[in-house]
């Protein structure tokens, strides 16, 4: 007998024949590189869900888009004073007092809060974005809360490369209560160098102190 394939065996006597493992059982050899394949992805889908890889390859995109945009929105595309990036945890303070100080103010202050102005069904990073780039200042209320919040830390993300750049002032922060910078997650490693390089207003617990705070907060609203 002589065999008729592989090619470069073709004529030659079977018991001459020399043919590799993977010549030999090739449909094992493509079994197991699929079934490689497929473990690979699926560890690649749940790493990527674990650690939030769609919504970074999203902010990447974002970054990419916004690149390409003017540094600065002309001011009638401005339909906030400010942007507010908060714990849901320290709602209360900022619904029921900032809110207050703000927007009951005359003249009034214009803020956009997620739980109220962001657009239903509309995917959450672009509501981020969108009212970031819509809003003259974004402002940060600090808290142990927020350290531990992975919404502030996407929303913190996302505003890094329109608010943080060397000739941009358009970020505000509000600490409101302290804070222990070496505490802080490595994770939100951006707000570390921030805590580092920027001034922030603290939130007072005297109660003299606070129409101060409020007035501070309005001047740097309005800068």
């Amino acid at each position: 007998y002589r065999c008729d394939s592989p090619s470069h065996v073709r004529g030659q006597r079977v018991q001459d024949a020399r043919l590799s493992l993977s010549e030999c059982h090739r449909a094992a050899v493509v079994s197991a590189a699929c079934c490689a394949l497929f473990l690979l992805l699926l560890l690649t889908g749940v790493l990527c869900h674990r650690f939030h890889g769609l919504w970074y390859m999203k902010m990447m995109w974002a970054w990419l888009q916004a690149k390409r945009k003017p540094r600065k929105a002309p001011r009638r595309d401005i339909c906030y004073d400010a942007f507010v990036s908060y714990s849901e945890r320290d709602s209360y303070w900022v619904e029921n007092l900032m809110v207050q100080e703000l927007e009951h103010f005359n003249p009034p202050f214009k803020l956009c809060l997620h739980k109220r102005d962001f657009i239903p069904g509309k995917w959450i990073i672009d509501n981020i974005i969108d009212s970031i780039e819509k809003s003259h200042k974004t402002i940060f209320v600090l808290s142990e809360n927020f350290v531990k919040s992975e919404w502030c830390k996407y929303e913190l993300d996302f505003s890094h490369f329109r608010l943080f750049d060397e000739n941009n002032d358009a970020a505000i922060l509000i600490l409101l209560e302290p804070i222990d910078k070496k505490a802080i997650p490595q994770r939100f490693c951006k707000l570390r160098k921030i805590m580092n390089t920027k001034t922030y207003l603290e939130w007072p617990v005297d109660e003299t102190q606070q129409e101060g705070f409020w007035l501070n907060l309005r001047a740097a609203i309005r800068s």
